[in-house]
């Protein structure tokens, strides 16, 4: 979904009078409601003269404020921030892009129901044989679809993290900015006991920390968490409830372009417990909440305040900066910023739960209002529900059976993510035909995304032959191949990446092969 439309002062206040009419309520018993039980304080407080101040655009309502309109109006929470320009689900936009010292979990819900998911219809018939082909010869884009109504998109079943540039434990099988998801499921000895030399890689959290990582286990309760090539220090941990296994890694989103080049730190001890998790985050107070986002996530007052200040330029709003001096003192209190822009900001930036930080500052958006907003009220939803017609959607069923849930909440960030302006279904190419690569990014790689800005060949001295930029090559006779190349006279020298080529091909451009764009993402197995 586009973010929120920006409204005219008239057309906000004639909405807010036609929500509470459609309610049967007058601003003035809303006024006088918001200062009874169970409400009370002032940030509660809903002005009697609000109409005239938004006119004069003298009103900017709090989070508690909306949350008082929500519980007496009925209507939803995420309805009444979207009516004042606020989307929640901008903070995954923020989360997916923006580095992290260490390895944090992405917030996945996707907060508003009617937002719109972009969905492709057959063009052709597929054949998922095929070796490498661009998702356009069997796919279009089609009509958007609400979240909602999507398979899987209230309920997650699979968690994802984002890769740390200082815990890269499972590096270089993981790359460090690398989302990766999770299949949460318990783990036992008997069940890894053909694995233990580390050939999967698990979500462990310990004392409020996450890392990902191959596990060697010593018994039953007991396993060392170590890398195999960076010197971070090994650990040994007992499973309890201060250790967890999450879950097992099973598919990773890896950027080619912009990659994290992973750091140890001296005396670095990856698993000193966070303090604040003495109870979940949700029951502490929201100072507590917010100091143990920011620790989870390594980040100083300076370095997060530097994130808010991207947000702020991305949103073209500069109430969305915060100074470090007002991240501090967040962490003094236990009320919400005054702001919805600072909670937006925040959540974005220590890599925080919306829901969990706002139970935090004693706001459950679950008991609040459910009803959704009228369309005769607010104008008609650009969303709507495509029929499934049999035959229609052929492609992406079998993507959403083959991989069970696909991660909805990157649709807006995912190009952002690998550094292009914009994605469509031409840039995504189908390599899970290949039966085996040469390359090591590309191991299991089951969809490549192409940035076709980027054709001319770059090489980097300082890298070995395996991390060397990739890009996708059409040949005369339509096949697709991908791998490095260098240029000579008219002449590509291509280092092909598919196992059953040659080593080295010599093809002339133009006549023979061209470059359709080098490698931007990969996104691959790790079953």
């Amino acid at each position: 979904m586009p973010p929120p439309p920006a409204r005219s002062s008239a057309f906000l206040a004639n909405t807010i009078r036609l929500l509470l009419a459609s309610r049967g309520l007058t601003l003035a018993e809303v006024s006088r409601a918001s200062r009874s039980a169970p409400f009370y304080d002032r940030a509660h407080h809903i002005p009697h003269n609000i109409y005239d101040a938004i006119r004069r655009r003298q009103f900017n309502p709090s989070v508690y404020q909306l949350a008082v309109l929500s519980q007496l109006s009925g209507y939803r929470f995420v309805d009444w921030l979207r009516i004042f320009g606020f989307s929640l689900d901008e903070v995954a936009r923020f989360q997916s892009t923006f580095p992290s010292p260490r390895t944090v979990e992405l917030d996945t819900n996707i907060y508003h129901s009617q937002t719109g998911v972009l969905w492709f219809e057959d063009a052709a018939p597929s054949d998922f044989s095929a070796s490498l082909v661009p998702l356009s010869r069997w796919l279009k884009a089609g009509a958007s679809r609400p979240a909602g109504s999507l398979p899987s998109g209230k309920t997650p079943a699979y968690r994802f993290v984002k890769i740390g540039t200082e815990d890269a434990y499972a590096y270089p099988n993981l790359l460090p900015g690398s989302i990766v998801r999770i299949a949460a499921r318990p783990v036992t000895l008997r069940q890894e006991s053909g694995h233990r030399r580390g050939t999967r890689l698990f979500l462990v959290a310990h004392g409020g920390r996450l890392v990902c990582s191959p596990l060697d286990w010593t018994d039953k309760n007991h396993f060392v968490i170590c890398s195999r090539h960076l010197p971070y220090t090994s650990v040994e941990l007992e499973t309890g409830p201060q250790t967890v296994i999450l879950g097992i890694a099973d598919m990773e989103f890896r950027r080619t372009t912009k990659t994290e080049v992973p750091k140890v730190r001296k005396r670095q001890n990856s698993f000193r417990p966070i303090r604040a998790q003495a109870q979940p985050p949700s029951t502490h107070r929201l100072g507590d909440f917010l100091r143990h986002a920011r620790i989870r996530a390594g980040l100083s007052f300076r370095d997060a305040s530097a994130h808010t200040r991207v947000i702020a330029r991305t949103l073209r709003d500069p109430r969305y900066f915060c100074a470090p001096g007002s991240l501090s003192d967040y962490e003094t209190l236990n009320s919400a910023p005054r702001h919805i822009h600072k909670i937006i900001s925040i959540c974005g930036t220590y890599f925080a739960n919306v829901e969990g930080l706002l139970k935090a500052a004693g706001i459950d958006m679950n008991a609040l209002g459910q009803l959704p907003v009228p369309d005769d009220v607010v104008g008609k939803s650009q969303e709507r529900v495509v029929s499934e017609t049999p035959g229609r959607f052929v492609g992406m069923r079998f993507f959403q059976s083959r991989f069970r849930q696909l991660p909805y909440f990157l649709h807006r960030s995912i190009a952002s993510y690998l550094g292009m302006p914009e994605l469509s279904v031409r840039d995504i190419f189908w390599a899970g035909g290949v039966r085996h690569f040469t390359h090591r990014f590309l191991a299991n790689a089951v969809f490549l995304v192409v940035d076709r800005r980027k054709k001319k060949a770059v090489i980097s001295l300082s890298c070995p032959k395996w991390a060397q930029p990739l890009y996708v090559f059409l040949r005369r006779d339509g096949s697709y191949l991908c791998g490095s190349y260098s240029r000579t006279d008219g002449i590509l020298v291509i280092h092909p990446a598919i196992a059953g080529l040659p080593t080295l091909l010599r093809l002339r451009d133009g006549d023979e092969v061209e470059v359709v764009g080098r490698v931007a993402g990969i996104i691959r197995s790790l079953k």
